[in-house]
């Protein structure tokens, strides 16, 4: 079996990196391991080559359609479909996406699709019978079902996941520090302002707030430093993946405070698909808060592995902290316990496994 996933948002260093990025980075990685595996994304230059065992091919775009960087406008990349079994588009709404599954379909491949929101202004499915060739539509939350379009609902299947339990995990020799942990990119749609009110309502001058990130909205990380002023507040940019380990593993709790109206008043109607930093911190063993933006609520196990919180409140997001940082030690044990048996069936192993019998299901 032959597989090729394809998807049009990675372009160059500039990119932002996301949910929407990584899942099908990380979903071809895995499965690469079991069968031929190759990730066909879009750059600047015509690329071929391997990460482990996925096969790579970037392809060159001189057009991103009306701007949009998950738009882009490329035909070539059309040749990589010829020779596989099984296409898994990633993405509805993009020009590529609607290309892709119209030529696969044609060529009798089987053909399908992953949506992570948003897209591109120019399509041919408002047009086409272009969801016809989908033999399924893959969500990784039941959040994001609903936006999947009316005629791929019947088609759609839901896996949630996934998560590297082998490189995400606890590390027996290393101690709790009195640090609250932010992981993710520094835009509004994230809500950290809402979570450096809440560690100013905490009032705990021993404990650190530590934000590790990279900022993509420099307003919104100047009024974040503004706001931050005089707390115990640890911006980080830098961090490369044995820094963030570390940083899950020694954390108390990590918080992921995102919103759908941001404290700019702009709202997102899918600020998080699934939230990767709440399974990688419970994967390490560190319970998580989060709030009831997207489709975070689906992967915390609200009383036993962590909280869910009421969106854009300070005071929900410092009492929910509070209440772990006060546990006994038998108590917060309990939590790491939880959060490590919680994440099992969200494994990259297993959700791989979930796709490959699906695509050897469809007729």
């Amino acid at each position: 079996m032959k597989i090729v996933h394809i998807t049009p948002t990675y372009f160059d260093e500039s990119s932002i990196i996301g949910g929407g990025e990584r899942y099908p980075t990380e979903l071809a990685a895995w499965m690469a391991n079991f069968v031929d595996t190759t990730l066909v994304s879009f750059s600047s230059a015509r690329r071929n080559y391997h990460q482990d065992a996925l096969k790579i091919e970037t392809y060159p775009v001189q057009h991103l359609i009306h701007g949009n960087k998950i738009n882009p406008l490329s035909f070539q990349y059309l040749s990589s479909i010829i020779s596989a079994d099984i296409v898994h588009i990633h993405h509805i709404h993009t020009l590529v996406s609607d290309l892709g599954c119209l030529l696969a379909s044609l060529l009798g491949k089987r053909v399908f699709v992953t949506d992570y929101g948003g897209g591109g202004s120019l399509v041919l499915n408002q047009k086409l019978p272009v969801f016809r060739g989908y033999k399924n539509a893959i969500a990784y939350s039941r959040f994001g079902l609903d936006f999947i379009p009316v005629e791929l609902q019947k088609k759609s299947i839901l896996i949630k996941g996934g998560i590297d339990t082998d490189k995400f995990c606890p590390d027996a020799a290393l101690k709790k520090e009195k640090n609250i942990l932010y992981v993710g990119r520094i835009l509004p749609h994230k809500g950290i302002n809402y979570l450096i009110d809440a560690f100013r309502l905490l009032n705990r001058t021993d404990y650190k707030l530590k934000i590790v990130g990279r900022v993509y909205s420099e307003k919104f990380y100047q009024d974040l430093k503004q706001q931050a002023d005089g707390l115990n507040v640890e911006f980080v940019h830098d961090a490369d993946d044995q820094q963030l380990l570390h940083e899950y593993r020694t954390a108390m709790v990590t918080v992921l405070p995102s919103v759908h109206t941001s404290c700019y008043g702009d709202y997102t109607p899918v600020p998080e698909l699934m939230g990767f930093t709440l399974l990688e911190s419970q994967a390490c063993g560190t319970p998580v808060i989060c709030t009831d933006a997207g489709a975070m609520h689906e992967f915390v196990d609200n009383g036993k592995t962590g909280f869910v919180v009421k969106q854009n409140s300070g005071e929900a997001i410092a009492t929910a902290i509070k209440t772990i940082i006060d546990m006994s030690p038998s108590e917060y044990t309990q939590y790491q316990l939880f959060c490590r048996e919680w994440i099992k069936p969200l494994s990259w192993s297993t959700v791989v496994q979930r796709h490959l019998d699906i695509y050897k299901g469809a007729k």
